[in-house]
């Protein structure tokens, strides 16, 4: 079975497992930076090696057999290019957001991907928008594939929307900018006078966490608000189970970063959540405006306020739009089928 060597920025059950460890027909070298990033141990095993204790590049790939390289970040790419070059081995790098973007403090970073367009061989963005992005950098368009990512079905049962009395929205992601529950529980805090029983819920860990509460405070949420981090996956599916409506606020961060397609928004559409997003990156490719969703403007309030009480006034058409929305994610982000897809392009670059 041929090996693909992979790196990426952290071992947790968020960062693409599948895509590293479930590639039909491939088995695996997974690669860490340094031990510390090795943030779930359960993950663990005799296929987990450490960039910065590998002192002779030739002879590991030599050793483990390694016909392809896969960074899962463009920074990453950029660490395997010493790889590329004492073993010229092919080259492929995922983009899938932050990496598309010129953010402040990256000192030379434009200039290393340019370098990396011109030695590696594919690109696989996660969305259009970030294949565009990177094409607008110089990298060949032939060299691009957008590979989106894919939802484990099995996990995501979709049922129809519950007709309930409650008006409970929920919201998940990294507690950065980029994600914009600053913007949400603005705009929750314009409707909660027309919908009193209302809640908002986000779920989520990051450096934010203390402006966020300290929003809450100053718009007076009270029990209506609540923030959640650090909770086990069966509570998280739990939280999906008792929402009536996700949303997902993205925006472009002050520092230029930002989303391909948030995959809580992909998993929301799976389960039968009624979705209401922004039109930020990749979005657009997945939720079409008043199909399978509502799409507002980023970064615009009162358009997102607006959003929310019409979902919340027009819940005849959630199982219309839900329906749809599950189509959707059966037919483009499936994990099965995407799993294959990338089993496809390393079958393409390697001849197979």
């Amino acid at each position: 079975m041929t090996t693909v060597m992979h790196l990426n920025l952290r071992v947790d059950p968020t960062q693409y497992i599948p895509q590293i460890r479930q590639v039909p027909g491939y088995d695996y070298i997974h690669l860490v930076r340094q031990p510390k990033y090795m943030t779930d141990p359960s993950l663990l095993n005799e296929h987990v090696y450490y960039l910065n204790e590998i002192f002779s590049p030739g002879d590991f790939v030599n050793n483990k057999n390694i016909s392809l390289m896969h960074a899962h970040h463009g920074q990453l790419g950029i660490l395997l290019l010493p790889f590329k070059d004492k073993t010229n081995l092919p080259l492929v790098t995922s983009i899938r957001g932050a990496d598309a973007t010129l953010s402040e403090g990256r000192l030379g970073y434009y200039e290393h991907m340019k370098m990396l367009f011109e030695k590696g061989e594919r690109f696989f963005p996660v969305c259009q928008f970030l294949a565009d992005r990177i094409n607008a950098w110089g990298c060949p368009s032939e060299k691009i594939q957008v590979l989106y990512g894919g939802v484990d079905l099995s996990q995501f049962t979709y049922r129809p929307p519950q007709m309930r009395e409650s008006q409970n929205i929920l919201s998940m992601g990294r507690l950065v900018e980029k994600k914009g529950h600053h913007v949400l529980m603005q705009a929750f805090a314009k409707i909660r006078d027309k919908f009193p029983k209302a809640t908002l819920t986000i779920i989520g860990r990051g450096d934010l966490e203390e402006p966020l509460h300290s929003l809450a405070t100053q718009l007076n949420l009270g029990d209506s608000f609540r923030l959640l981090k650090q909770i086990p996956k069966a509570q998280v599916h739990e939280e999906m189970a008792q929402a009536d409506l996700f949303c997902a606020a993205s925006l472009e961060a002050s520092d230029g970063n930002v989303e391909g397609i948030p995959n809580t928004v992909k998993e929301a559409m799976a389960t039968g959540l009624p979705v209401v997003s922004t039109t930020h990156g990749g979005i657009p490719e997945l939720v079409t405006n008043h199909e399978d969703g509502v799409l507002v403007e980023e970064n615009n309030v009162n358009q997102l306020a607006e959003a929310l009480e019409y979902m919340l006034k027009n819940k005849h058409l959630w199982e219309q739009f839900t329906t749809a929305a599950r189509q959707t994610v059966e037919q483009n982000f499936d994990q099965t089928r995407q799993l294959q897809e990338q089993a496809r392009l390393y079958d393409e670059l390697l001849g197979g």
